[in-house]
């Protein structure tokens, strides 16, 4: 395994895609990677053929196809303009400029609340066989849900509303229609019969890519930054989603790439850090293949995700989004990384004078005030004070059943380090080298029954998990304080 794994480091489709998901992007560095907004105005700048990409009406005609391939787009387009729309064989005008949060109010006399978040009011123009020209007026709104659901009867009020001005509006033209699309990550059905469903997916490989390489020059670098964006996990601002919206073609070859000889290394190394339960349900029968690793190989593959956390997820997306894309999400939203600083402190004074703590020295500086507070506290009713079943599911019933366990120098390996039994997971009653998991210099020691003993606090604090101690000693503990820097 350990060949195999540097084999995989040194090639040169990790390294490019590593580099793929590492670059930063005007979305990360505003941190706006799954913001609804920021996405529309990103659809709407890309649709408005007005807009500066020197692409002209392209994009809209593109996008106005593949509403016309969905299932009502004979309907919406009547009579002839189904096939010109589907040929691109028609000219657009633009009655009303692109607009983002349309106040639904302004459209409708039936004072309708809400706000839409792509508008536009289009004039489709054809001339037929016999020379007599055609016309079509369409009320364009995009609703945009990044996994969220519409609001109850969301889009039939919308549809109603737009519907209703289109018919009420001065018009020259033969008929007029208002026309609903429903933007989502995955497939979703909406509530209104007249509106049709466009995934991400669909945006990016009918409207998008077709394009790219024609968009000018100076939006060109825009428009890879929100393709990238789409293909990167990432977590939504409301910290309750996690995952991709949509794959380039480029990122698909890449993933294809550093699939080829390495689906092992990516698989063994979300089985040893995910839950067996979860992780045979995603992986299916290939994880009976999963289990023979030794603990030291196990170990390695756990940092090699960490260092590269993005890139093994979004492989395992790769592999297993299709039919498990929500489960893949629950499971990496409770772990997502982020780097964020704390100061813990008892009764009012650092644990840690004068130092900027990650989550796991955090961890360990919350336990260290419970002590201080508490001296006599026992091995046990340490773990009772802080359950490692409620606080950390990275290793309950993974590696260990407790986040505590008594440091004893004296029982070493060969290689001089100290050494402990798993508990749990497919390596219980297998040694461990405690330094993988537990904290074992002196000033990470806890010192317990008054200090005639020290016990090890586990190392690994995932996002999900610090926050749920967090949140427990706040309420439990209020003595001991926590400061984000």
């Amino acid at each position: 395994m350990k060949n195999k794994i540097l084999n995989l480091i040194n090639s040169i489709e990790f390294q490019e895609l590593n580099s793929y998901y590492n670059e930063k992007t005007i979305f990360g560095a505003l941190n706006v990677e799954r913001n609804e907004n920021r996405h529309s105005a990103f659809v709407a700048w890309w649709l408005n053929p007005k807009s500066e990409h020197g692409l002209g009406d392209a994009p809209l005609k593109l996008f106005l196809r593949l509403v016309a391939t969905k299932e009502w787009g004979k309907w919406i387009f009547k009579k002839d303009f189904y096939s010109r729309v589907l040929a691109g064989y028609y000219n657009i005008t633009i009655r009303e400029d692109f607009e983002l949060e349309k106040s639904v109010g302004k459209l409708s006399s039936n004072n309708s609340k809400g706000r839409i978040d792509i508008w536009s009011a289009l004039e489709l123009t054809a001339e037929d066989e016999d020379g007599k020209d055609s016309s079509l007026a369409v009320g364009m709104l995009i609703e945009n849900k990044i996994y969220s659901n519409e609001g109850k009867n969301q889009t039939v009020r919308y549809f109603e509303a737009v519907n209703s001005y289109m018919n009420e509006s001065p018009s020259e033209m033969e008929y007029s229609s208002g026309m609903g699309i429903l933007l989502t990550a995955t497939k979703q059905k909406p509530s209104c019969d007249q509106f049709t469903n466009i995934t991400y997916q669909e945006l990016l490989t009918y409207v998008i890519e077709p394009l790219m390489s024609s968009v000018d020059a100076d939006s060109l670098q825009f428009v890879e930054a929100f393709v990238r964006n789409l293909g990167r996990p990432a977590l939504t601002e409301n910290n309750k989603h996690y995952g991709v919206l949509a794959v380039s073609k480029k990122e698909k070859m890449l993933l294809e790439r550093v699939v080829t000889n390495n689906r092992d290394i990516f698989e063994n190394a979300f089985a040893s850090l995910y839950p067996s339960a979860d992780v045979k349900k995603i992986i299916g029968e290939r994880y009976e293949t999963l289990t023979s690793g030794n603990v030291d190989d196990d170990n390695i593959l756990r940092m090699l995700w960490d260092a590269n956390e993005i890139l093994f997820k979004a492989v395992i997306y790769h592999l297993y989004g299709d039919k498990h894309s929500a489960k893949l999400d629950k499971l990496f939203k409770s772990s997502n990384r982020d780097n964020s600083k704390y100061v813990v402190s008892y009764n009012g004074t650092e644990i840690f004078p004068g130092k900027r703590l990650s989550k796991a020295m955090s961890a360990c500086a919350i336990f260290k005030a419970y002590l201080m507070k508490y001296p006599a506290t026992t091995l046990a009713e340490l773990r009772k004070a802080f359950p490692c079943e409620k606080l950390n599911a990275y290793y309950y019933d993974r590696y260990y059943n407790d986040l505590f366990y008594e440091s004893n120098p004296d029982n070493v390996d060969e290689t001089g380090y100290e050494i402990l039994t798993y508990t749990a997971g497919k390596h219980k009653g297998k040694e461990a080298k405690a330094k993988w998991d537990f904290y074992l210099d002196e000033e990470k020691l806890l010192p317990i029954e008054n200090g005639q003993k020290n016990a090890m606090c586990v190392k690994m604090w995932r996002k999900g998990d610090f926050d749920k101690l967090v949140e427990f000693v706040e309420e439990n503990y209020k003595f001991i304080g926590i400061e984000e820097c």
